[in-house]
């Protein structure tokens, strides 16, 4: 796959993955699951006590506040699940700071499909450059993208260069 240069057409799909990978999002969160049976169970043993208005009951009725709550956000922050089509080998995404001065040694190690290279880059905190990647647990699949810092967050400068 060649590197791409124009970032104005590829800011639009930051979030876009190369063919190969599929992103599915689960329908139900199994952890909202979870933190609805704890704000219930909580809520009964509140309910059961003689004397709400003690330090005990406020503490109580706030977990179960702060459950129901984290219910409802895990509720419709799904869980996001990749994976290598081909293989239906699940994908990892890890990503990597680079210091802005080893722009042109990461978009090197990228035309040349160097990953040990890459690796061998020191990271840095400050983070000016972030590469992305995304691998297989069976390492059939390696894919990278550099993305720059700009004021309004990262943006890719190159897209998906598949190693594998």
């Amino acid at each position: 796959m060649e590197i791409q240069n124009n970032t104005e057409a590829q800011s639009l799909h930051t979030t876009a993955y190369p063919e190969a990978i599929n992103e599915t999002k689960s329908v139900i969160n199994p952890q909202a699951l979870l933190w609805a049976i704890i704000a219930v169970t909580l809520f009964i043993i509140y309910r059961q006590q003689p004397d709400k208005d003690t330090t005990l009951g406020i503490v109580q009725i706030s977990l179960v506040i702060v459950s129901a709550v984290l219910a409802v956000v895990k509720l419709f922050v799904g869980d996001r699940k990749l994976t290598y089509a081909p293989t239906n080998s699940p994908v990892e995404k890890t990503e990597k700071y680079y210091n802005l001065t080893l722009e042109s040694d990461i978009r090197q190690c990228l035309k040349e499909h160097n990953t040990s290279r890459l690796n061998a880059l020191k990271t840095d905190d400050t983070g000016g450059i972030l590469v992305e990647t995304l691998e297989s647990k069976d390492k059939a699949f390696t894919a990278l993208r550099m993305q720059k810092y700009c004021p309004e967050g990262y943006r890719p400068e190159t897209g998906w260069v598949v190693m594998s």
